[in-house]
């Protein structure tokens, strides 16, 4: 903007600048551009860690359950084991568990397989174990 004696219009003349003490326009839009970007990588990042987060609790929840089972399967023995499957209460979670025998004398391969939904993927947590027979 200009300085100098008003016109008769009482805007100033042109020709004389006057020292300006804020930002321009360009400064400004700028300024909010560089916001913007940020704000969006923010939301971004705190989405996968609200992802990951749950794909974490599902993982927890796929171990206990299956930490239950074989706690089930040692605490009976071999002898009456055979295969079989199922689903949790809540059906967040479902089962199998596959008995089998070995290639070696007196030992019996015992595959925990707990899946789960994650969005549109399935997901699972095997545990492998082998008992005597």
């Amino acid at each position: 903007m200009t300085s100098g004696p008003p016109s008769e219009t009482g805007w100033p003349r042109a020709g004389r600048k006057r020292p300006e003490g804020g930002f321009t326009l360009l400064e400004v839009l700028a300024s909010l551009a560089v916001l913007a970007v940020s704000f969006l990588v923010l939301l971004q990042t705190d989405g996968l860690n609200a992802s990951r987060t749950l794909h974490a609790r599902r993982l927890l929840g796929a171990v206990q359950l299956a930490q239950g089972r074989m706690e089930e399967v040692f605490s009976s023995g071999s002898g009456e084991l055979v295969s079989e499957e199922g689903e949790q209460e809540d059906a967040i979670y479902s089962w199998q568990r596959v008995v089998s025998d070995t290639e070696f004398e007196g030992l019996k391969e015992v595959r925990l397989i707990v899946r789960w939904k994650e969005g549109a993927r399935e997901e699972e947590y095997v545990v492998l174990a082998y008992l005597p027979r």
